[in-house]
């Protein structure tokens, strides 16, 4: 292993190397010479490093330009495998950031387009922009830096084996330098596909990361890294847009519980020292929800004809839903007030329904009368369940006769 200084470090594949299947470069704090990674398998690129403070050559042809991903999934994969790989060190997770995020897709997608593979760009094999510039185009205010570049593989698992089989590239997913990370995944050229990963740290960005930067959850418990240690010594933290819970000694690991609601949930940090403060969030998705017990509607009319004796409408439901969560609620029916209606039937589960019928007897109704009743609904199961117990209204109007109104529809 050896240092390279001041003046940035090129040296082109062999070309026979384009006849294997996969393979590999890396930059970062150090460099390596080629070797192989399980002697005579994966060939590795040259490595390259860019201390603090040190400069690389400069070229004129490198602009930012965003591309969404054409593989969510296997981006996402990734980020979770590299902090799979640092937790089993002991090390804290990487922050997706999504200006890395739009820098090694940009490479990815430059690789397989012009025909190359190499940390820095090229456009018609000329040499356009060192590695480092064309991070700093889309990752601003950097105090560290480091990149892996991979081609053929075709799996996020694939392509972490073949970089952690690596010592230069396992050297850059296992540092303690970056704090963020972004990765890129591109399909086409003759290696078919190509992944960046772009490491960075900035030194006033303190991120806050959810369950090892994971997608989704299904509990609303997470545990919490916060960066920081040494620099702040107290913290307060919130879910969503809620109040800010009490202030706390820093600490950099944190059991924490989501507001338990299904859909994206957010975590916001605010730092301090003294006066000086800052604050990050991160998200995740819950794709489960608190069971809630919820009846729609909340009351039930009906009419009495007296003329005609007819009851409008003779039949009406209450709808029966767990709106918290996927899960099926059992539930049951109590509390019964009124003896002018029947119900149908006295226990289900979510989603389900429960139909009233008044009955049809004249000799309970007089004109102008209103008659009340209600119910209970309550959930059967034996945990607690948000929203229950329900309890609803019934009544029915006694009046000579229920006039119809006709409305003209209007079309624009």
């Amino acid at each position: 292993m050896r240092k390279i200084s001041m003046k940035y470090l090129y040296k082109m594949f062999n070309p026979l190397c384009l006849l294997l299947v996969a393979v590999l470069a890396v930059a970062g704090f150090w460099s390596t010479r080629a070797v192989l990674a399980d002697d005579d398998v994966t060939p590795l690129g040259e490595a390259v490093s860019l201390e603090e403070g040190e400069a690389e050559i400069q070229f004129t042809g490198c602009e930012r330009q965003n591309f969404e991903p054409v593989n969510a999934d296997f981006e996402q994969r990734v980020v979770e495998l590299v902090n799979e790989e640092r937790n089993k060190q002991n090390l804290p997770p990487l922050k997706r950031n999504r200006d890395l995020d739009y820098a090694a897709r940009y490479h990815a997608r430059d690789m397989a387009e012009d025909g190359y593979f190499n940390h820095d760009s090229y456009d018609g094999g000329v040499i356009v922009c060192g590695w480092s510039t064309r991070v700093g185009k889309f990752y601003t205010g950097w105090n560290s830096l480091a990149e892996n570049i991979a081609a053929g593989y075709a799996t996020p698992d694939d392509v972490m084996r073949g970089w952690m089989n690596s010592s230069g590239h396992r050297a850059n997913i296992l540092s303690s330098s970056n704090r963020e990370i972004g990765v890129g995944y591109w399909p086409g050229g003759s290696y078919g596909k190509y992944w960046v990963q772009d490491f960075g740290r900035r030194s006033t960005v303190y991120p806050i990361v959810i369950n090892l930067e994971y997608a989704q959850t299904t509990s609303p418990d997470v545990q919490l890294y916060i960066y920081g240690q040494g620099v702040w010594s107290e913290m307060r933290l919130r879910n969503d847009e809620g109040a800010w819970g009490p202030w706390q000694p820093f600490q950099p690991r944190l059991n924490w519980r989501l507001n338990w609601v299904k859909g994206i949930r957010t975590v916001t940090v605010e730092l301090r020292n003294g006066s000086q403060t800052t604050q990050s969030s991160d998200t995740i998705e819950l794709t489960t929800g608190e069971s809630q017990l919820d009846v729609q509607p909340a009351g039930l009319t009906f009419f009495y004809e007296t003329g005609s004796g007819r009851v409008i409408p003779p039949s009406a439901a209450f709808s029966i839903l767990n709106t918290g969560s996927d899960a099926a609620l059992n539930w049951t029916v109590e509390n019964i007030t009124g003896d002018w209606f029947s119900l149908s039937p006295s226990a289900g589960s979510t989603p389900g329904s429960l139909v009233i019928s008044p009955v049809h007897d004249p000799g309970l109704f007089v004109q102008n009368e209103i008659l009340s009743g209600g119910l209970t609904i309550r959930s059967s199961g034996s945990n607690p369940v948000a929203g229950s117990p329900k309890q609803l209204v019934v009544q029915l109007l006694v009046v000579e006769q229920v006039r119809q109104v006709y409305l003209p529809m209007v079309k624009r």
